[in-house]
């Protein structure tokens, strides 16, 4: 079977990097733990003073508040379906949630405990939140939340998301000052409620160092990286944290092509264009500290459900047997970590997660 290997130093590592940048520019550090989704993980970062937590469901929330975690956000839109859920947890940990529509606080008017949101601001990305420049409706919810007893307004979130489809370094640093502009205007325009500003994707997050107006940076996927960080140049191939080792079930030499146990279910379909060709990861030589990046650049260029192919093999055909174990970086860590539902360190501990 497939096994998601993670190297804990590089982890830390990554930890500490970006524990450190938040330190330099003054910022709170609220990580978003979507991408591990591990209690014995998050614990981690308490080392590097991190006491709060960024997640992106309630049954996530619930996972990490009983483990002792009691500072949370739910960055998802809220809506009535999560209300139950909202109430049980806020019992437990001080919460907060995104509101970004003026209709979603008639259900939230009446809860007995007191409830902090934050309003998910659009700076480009296009999935969900309020346009910067729309003042009057982010005014609208403000005051109408007042209106409720125990309705908290804390400031304003945004994931700027569109940041992991830059086709250049410009791009991003565009993207990231946009963002920059967008938000400071809010915290100015708003300034008589005192709102903190939330930022982080992980792209934005690792490269810049530039950050404006914002109080807390919440990134979540610089604990592992990946392919795609790297593209963006979010990170090394050194950096990456976590490797597929692979059994393979088939070599074909006549074909050059050989077939590891490891596909969609295990990788995901994400996928990103090398020379023309998607690929679905890379092949990484094995060494005595976990592995290192190839010199020959080899990859998983076909996936199905359980299957994964690697075509126009050379020599490597040669050196490998079937039931032989070959380790690849992941295209995006978050969906292979939730997709393998557990983590073997390299010195073979098993570390559950949130879906073990």
């Amino acid at each position: 079977m497939p096994t998601l290997l993670l190297d804990q130093q590089k982890c830390l590592q990554n930890m500490e990097k970006m524990a450190l940048k938040a330190a330099r520019h003054s910022l709170s550090f609220r990580p978003h733990c979507k991408t591990h989704q591990s209690v014995e993980i998050a614990n981690w970062l308490r080392d590097f003073g991190v006491n709060a937590l960024t997640v992106s469901s309630f049954p996530m929330a619930r996972y990490f508040a009983e483990a002792g975690w009691e500072d949370i956000l739910v960055a998802f839109s809220f809506h009535p379906g999560d209300l139950e859920k909202l109430m049980e947890l806020s019992e437990r940990c001080k919460l907060s949630i995104l509101v970004d529509s003026p209709a979603a606080l008639p259900f939230l008017h009446h809860i007995p405990m007191q409830i902090g949101f934050y309003i998910d601001i659009d700076t480009g990305y296009a999935r969900t939140g309020i346009k910067a420049e729309n003042l009057d409706l982010i005014e609208q919810i403000i005051v109408k939340a007042r209106t409720s007893p125990n309705l908290e307004f804390r400031g304003f979130y945004c994931h700027a998301g569109h940041s992991y489809k830059a086709g250049s370094l410009k791009e991003g640093d565009e993207i990231h000052h946009k963002a920059l502009r967008d938000l400071g205007g809010l915290k100015k325009q708003f300034g008589l409620y005192s709102p903190k500003v939330l930022y982080g994707d992980t792209p934005s997050c690792s490269r810049q160092e530039d950050f404006g107006k914002i109080d807390e940076i919440t990134p979540g996927n610089f604990v592992f990286y990946d392919l795609i960080q790297h593209t963006l140049g979010a990170c090394t191939m050194e950096e990456i944290a976590v490797a597929m080792e692979c059994p393979v079930a088939g070599r074909y030499p006549a074909g050059e092509r050989i077939v590891i146990h490891g596909g969609a279910v295990h990788f995901s379909k994400e996928s990103l264009l090398v020379n023309g060709a998607s690929i679905f990861g890379q092949l990484v030589p094995r060494s005595e500290e976990g592995w290192t990046t190839a010199a020959i650049k080899r990859y998983l260029t076909g996936i199905s459900q359980e299957h994964g192919v690697m075509e126009q093999c050379g020599d490597l055909i040669r050196e490998v047997n079937i039931g032989d174990k070959l380790l690849f970086l992941p295209v995006h860590s978050c969906l292979t970590a939730y997709l393998m539902r557990e983590y073997q360190t390299l010195d073979g501990k098993l570390i559950a997660t949130l879906n073990s």
